[in-house]
Parts: C-alpha cells; sequence; structure tokens
C-alpha cells in the first residue's frame, strides 16, 4: 500500500522541449519504500471535443528514495476536462465525474483543480 503525498501546484505549467525537464508536478505519489512518482502536464491542446475545456499529455517520472531519477515516461497521455458541471475528466474511453467540491489525493482530482481554478486576471 502506497502513502500518497500531495502537492498541487499553483497553476499548471505547460511546456516544451528543453524546459520538459523542468515541468511542474500537479500531483505526487509518495511509496512506502520512499519511492515517488510525479505526474506534469506535458502538452496542451484545444480539445476536438466541444463538451471538454481543456485537452492535456500528462507525463510520469519516477524517482528512487535517494531522488535520483529512475523512469521518464516520455509519451504524453491525453487526457480532457471538463470545468463546468457535470465536471469531469476524461481519460481513455472512461469518463470519471468529479466531486464538488473537488478533494485532493486523487491525480484526476488534483488535475482537475489546477486546469479549473486557476486564479485569472
Amino acid at each position: 500500500m502506497c502513502h500518497i503525498g500531495i502537492f498541487v501546484a499553483a497553476f499548471a505549467t505547460v511546456v516544451s522541449g528543453a524546459q520538459a525537464q523542468e515541468r511542474q508536478p500537479f500531483h505526487i505519489a509518495r511509496f512506502s519504500d520512499s519511492r515517488t512518482i510525479s505526474l506534469a502536464i506535458t502538452s496542451s491542446m484545444k480539445p476536438d471535443d466541444r463538451q471538454y475545456d481543456y485537452e492535456v499529455g500528462i507525463g510520469l517520472t519516477e524517482f528512487s528514495a535517494s531522488g535520483d531519477k529512475v523512469f521518464t515516461d516520455h509519451g504524453a497521455h491525453a487526457v480532457r476536462v471538463r470545468c463546468e458541471t457535470p465536471r469531469a475528466v476524461k481519460v481513455g474511453g472512461f469518463v470519471h465525474l468529479m466531486p464538488a467540491p473537488p478533494g485532493s489525493g486523487d491525480w484526476m482530482q488534483d488535475l482537475w483543480t489546477v486546469l479549473c481554478l486557476q486564479p485569472t486576471s
């Protein structure tokens, strides 16, 4: 069983190229053997499906107990996010409804919070 520590970024940083190594994680899971897995937004595009507000690519990085990078998933796993009711995160063919107010601890809820509760200027 893992112990999950959550760090929600104040804002989503969408980066590319050399900056990708410095991307801000929106979710960090900590496991009992002291490994951590960070999830970050790696890309952003206008969603084809008008039911969703965002379509982003998600990348994964695993760190050892000593903090060394063990694995980086260079794939951009597509995720769609709808901010208005019914609040949802769509991964693959599955739609996951978000509670109101959104909690923390689940990576999908953390992603929804980062994208949908951003301060606007």
